[in-house]
């Protein structure tokens, strides 16, 4: 214990773990929300670490060569392991939700796996309000508004659902009837769910 402990040590964390460890917590903000446990994800921090600094130290080149920490270069430090790391996850988290990289790579006749693990995480990452059709596994059906005080959970042990809005379809199938209440449904209930324009 009193080995990791050591300056030398942590400095090494810091230097090698913390970069991608931002940078992967601000990324997982624009996908499920989630980071990779520790054991899981630490080839992955240790991998962007290493990756992110190739790219900064030609920039950052005059603070790593100098290894100081007094005066200024404690700012510059700070910026060279945390600020900029997360403009970097801000920058990766876009760019899945935008598809820059996967438009690009189509174009060259190729295709990646999706970084986005499950639908559920893809269509409520970035979820507009919308109206929506709800089907229980025993066939009950809601209809409903997702709006912003609707909820829709990033846990994948607990997939549930809160509509704030819940509605009843008119006799002519176009009109929704206000129902004045909310509906929350359990994980494990849902069979499908379809989404309508809010336009």
């Amino acid at each position: 214990m009193v080995e990791i402990l050591k300056p030398e040590t942590l400095a090494l964390f810091l230097m090698f773990s913390v970069p991608g460890i931002i940078a992967l917590y601000f990324r997982a903000q624009f996908l499920a929300g989630r980071l990779p446990s520790v054991s899981e994800g630490a080839i992955s921090y240790l991998t962007l670490s290493l990756v992110y600094h190739a790219i900064a130290f030609p920039i950052a080149q005059p603070l790593y060569l100098s290894g100081r920490i007094d005066g200024w270069f404690w700012a510059a430090w700070f910026a060279l392991l945390f600020v900029a790391p997360a403009a970097l996850g801000l920058l990766l988290g876009l760019n899945v939700r935008k598809g820059w990289t996967k438009k690009l790579v189509n174009r060259l006749g190729l295709s990646t796996v999706h970084p986005v693990k499950s639908a559920w995480d893809w269509r409520f990452g970035g979820c507009s309000e919308c109206w929506v059709h709800v089907t229980l596994k025993d066939n009950t059906r809601w209809a409903g508004y997702l709006s912003a005080g609707s909820f829709m959970s990033s846990d994948p042990a607990e997939r549930d659902l809160f509509i704030e809005y819940v509605y009843d379809a008119g006799e002519d199938g176009q009109t929704w009837i206000p129902r004045n209440s909310s509906v929350w449904i359990a994980h494990g209930e849902l069979q499908s769910l379809e989404f309508l324009s809010a336009n």
